[in-house]
């Protein structure tokens, strides 16, 4: 464990953390307070108990190297440095931003990926990809002879909008902005009374844990069945399903995993009906599976990625397709902008981040301990009737309860006894620690979950 030497914060006090900010916002999170001085490596300090807590949900998975690592602790005067002036990165350019955009295009994109858009949170990320694939395909409509050509005017621009959609899965989450609004169906109260497309919405064929003989082929029809569904959609719909985005493992919705023959196949029904395959890894991306990025397990190359939570900046990745047309929105000004262009400190943090990650070979540990830690999530299922459908790909990884409220109950019972831990879908908990996380580590947290699950067995059966 690690962490810089900096003397106690004599500021507010935790105590009065939460009544301060209720007077102005709504502060129903998490009842500890940070300690942002002596949180360190894979645990942060809650200022109000004084204890040490086991982060297996690093900010909703966004702390690649955990609390403090050395190496960004030594670079805080270049950090503080670039974020006294918030730079307007999509016009005025600097040498860190350079530096910055260098680091990802050799470190962490895909060489089919070569086009980027950088933008500050996850749901613009998706919302972008989202108008870059609506452009492709205008311009594609154009090209058909279905769209007549030239300057938009409003009247005319509304009515050629209005054929496009994004096909997408159930249970997806992509954010809460405009358009992504009509793609996430997770937790209803996050999209009710909210004005929505009726966009394609299709089954999503995600696996039940183990995967067996009897699990393979229930896959094989629901997956058929999805397939085919697009299929159907476009062919009813001609020209105007203008990419199908999906995440390559569902977070939010459930942690749900679907076999990596669906992932080529969907690969495949996007080139049948001429749609653009677009992969969210706002989540899954920067190495938390065991691949800097999930869909490479599949060894499939889509149109456009989104990524954000653990490379600080957020954005989209695009293939050569996108730049089919000669006025795309990686060529026409202001097609697709953002004031900021992605924070400067958060360029210059995730340039850091991303040395490290390189030069630590960290996507390999989170390979290596994940294994270890699916290892001992079996055994631990194995041991539980109360666990099921135990399943993960290097640190992200999950496991389902009987019910929401057997979930909850377990959930706050892992915090009291020092572990964080993450709800996800309906009656699941999700591990999201960081890439720095050891094995160590990993015999901490199952021996918690073990000390918790006979705690909550012994009460059920007294």
């Amino acid at each position: 464990m690690w962490g810089p030497d900096i003397a106690d914060d004599m500021g507010l006090g935790a105590n009065l953390v939460h009544s301060t900010l209720s007077r102005h916002i709504l502060a129903d999170g998490y009842k500890f307070v940070i300690d942002l001085d002596k949180s360190a490596g894979c645990y942060f300090h809650d200022s109000g108990s004084g204890r040490d807590i086991l982060d297996m949900f690093s900010c909703f998975a966004s702390l690649p190297l955990g609390w403090n690592h050395p190496d960004l602790v030594a670079a805080k005067d270049e950090l503080a440095r670039v974020s006294v002036n918030k730079v307007a990165n999509s016009d005025l350019y600097t040498e860190a931003m350079a530096e910055s955009v260098d680091a990802f295009g050799t470190i962490a994109a895909p060489s089919y990926l070569p086009q980027h858009f950088f933008v500050s949170g996850g749901a613009l990320a998706v919302e972008n990809t989202m108008k870059a694939a609506m452009d492709w395909k205008s311009h594609q409509r154009e090209a058909k002879g279905i769209e007549v050509p030239g300057e938009f005017d409003w009247e005319d621009d509304q009515q050629k909008s209005s054929h496009l959609t994004i096909g997408h899965l159930r249970e997806a989450f992509h954010g809460r902005s405009g358009y992504t609004l009509s793609v996430t169906n997770t937790d209803p109260k996050k999209t009710a009374r909210y004005a929505k497309f009726d966009w394609p919405r299709f089954d999503n064929p995600k696996i039940n844990f183990p995967l067996s003989d009897s699990e393979n082929a229930r896959l094989d029809a629901c997956e058929t069945s999805t397939l085919d569904s697009i299929r159907l959609h476009a062919e009813a719909n001609p020209d105007t399903m203008a990419a199908i985005i999906m995440e390559p493992i569902q977070g939010e919705g459930g942690d749900n995993h679907f076999r990596d023959s669906f992932l080529r196949d969907m690969r495949s029904v996007c080139d049948e009906v001429d749609a653009l395959l677009i992969f969210d890894e706002v989540q899954t991306g920067m190495g938390a599976t065991g691949r800097m990025w999930a869909h490479q397990h599949a060894a499939v190359e889509p149109d456009m990625i989104a990524f954000g939570k653990k490379s600080q900046v957020c954005g989209l990745m695009a293939s050569t397709r996108l730049k089919e047309f000669e006025d795309n929105v990686f060529e026409v000004s202001s097609r697709i902008n953002s004031t900021f262009g992605g924070n400067i400190t958060d360029f210059v943090r995730a340039r850091l981040i991303l040395e490290v990650i390189r030069r630590d070979d960290l996507v390999r540990n989170a390979e290596v301990v994940g294994a270890e830690l699916m290892t001992g999530l079996e055994e631990f299922g194995n041991s539980h009737d109360m666990v099921s459908n135990i399943r993960g790909r290097g640190l992200f990884a999950a496991f389902t309860l009987p019910s929401t409220e057997l979930r909850d109950k377990f959930n706050s019972a892992c915090l009291g006894s020092g572990m964080h831990l993450l709800n996800s879908g309906t009656d699941s908990i999700r591990l999201r620690p960081s890439l720095t996380f050891s094995s160590n580590e990993v015999n901490e947290a199952l021996n918690i979950l073990e000390a918790v699950a006979n705690s909550i067995e012994s009460t059920v059966v007294a």
